[in-house]
């Protein structure tokens, strides 16, 4: 998907957050590639301080966004296709994980969101939300605990080699746990971690026994990203 078409859900999506004082923050690839990394993403990835229901009530068959139906609907998560084409053509997912939902442990009322341009090819220069970059680093983190693409590694090397200082400074709230089983998939990463200050001993030993295709669904985006 372009990076422009995109953008243009982007914007949309943050024209509508914005208006009804909805806090959020893009995060995953498409953030990273706005950032300079050298990333191709085929969604948008956004954390809102809302719960479904509103999302749903806010945004579905507004503007361009039309909920998709799942088979096993989720309290914590809710994605829409967008696109403001009439007959609906380069349609965008847009996937959002929402702050508020039954057993929510962490807020964003303390997560900073850095607005950042971007250019949409239907709606031009405009002003985004993104997650500040420590937290681009921990959702990325996170996504290479639990599953294998190579990207994940990349982003997460760009994002240590341009941000180090933020993300050296935030290493204390980083999981262990989650950088075991980072390391267990890639091991070349040791060496990153243990640059910001992570002890990767104890990063392994935290791991002995954990299973992580056993993670939990519910709300695992969130924890990874604000816990």
């Amino acid at each position: 998907m372009r990076t422009e078409r995109l953008a243009d859900a982007a914007i949309a999506l943050h024209h509508i957050l914005t208006s009804a004082n909805i806090k959020y923050g893009i995060f995953g690839g498409f953030a990273i590639g706005c950032v300079g990394g050298p990333r191709q993403s085929k969604n948008v990835n956004c954390l809102a301080a809302t719960t479904k229901e509103y999302a749903l009530r806010l945004l579905d068959g507004r503007e361009g966004f039309v909920a998709v139906q799942v088979l096993k609907p989720r309290d914590d998560y809710v994605t829409f296709l967008w696109s403001d084409y009439p007959e609906r053509s380069e349609t965008v997912l847009v996937e959002i994980f929402c702050e508020q939902f039954a057993g929510a442990q962490y807020s964003m009322q303390n997560i900073r969101c850095n607005a950042c341009p971007v250019y949409g090819s239907r709606r031009g220069h405009d002003t985004i939300k993104f997650l500040d970059p420590f937290y681009l680093f921990k959702g990325m983190l996170r996504a290479a605990a639990y599953r294998n693409k190579p990207h994940d590694e990349q982003d997460l090397r760009y994002l240590e080699s341009r941000y180090f200082g933020w993300i050296a400074a935030g290493k204390d709230t980083l999981s262990l746990e989650v950088v075991g089983l980072a390391l267990r998939r890639y091991p070349d990463l040791e060496t990153l971690f243990i640059r910001i200050g992570i002890d990767v001993a104890k990063a392994k030993l935290a791991v002995r026994g954990v299973n992580p295709d056993r993670a939990p669904v519910l709300g695992a985006v969130q924890r990874g990203l604000l816990g």
